[in-house]
């Protein structure tokens, strides 16, 4: 039915690179960084990268140790 019927649960939440930044404590140029690394899930829009909340947290949860 279109993008105007759209509900929360199926809305996907992009994060920037402030966003991960915030979530990760760490400072903005190494946030950039992450962006840029093969594994990790970001996309281009435009000239901005951006990662779905799910992709993110899925990353970091299998970044840890």
């Amino acid at each position: 039915k279109g993008l105007l019927n759209m509900t929360e649960s199926t809305t996907t939440v992009f994060y920037t690179t402030a966003d991960v930044a915030r979530c990760l404590g760490c400072s903005l140029p190494t946030a950039r960084n992450l962006f840029h690394r093969s594994d990790f899930p970001s996309i281009r829009v435009g000239k901005n990268y951006k990662v779905s909340k799910d992709a993110f947290e899925k990353w970091a949860s299998e970044k840890r140790v």
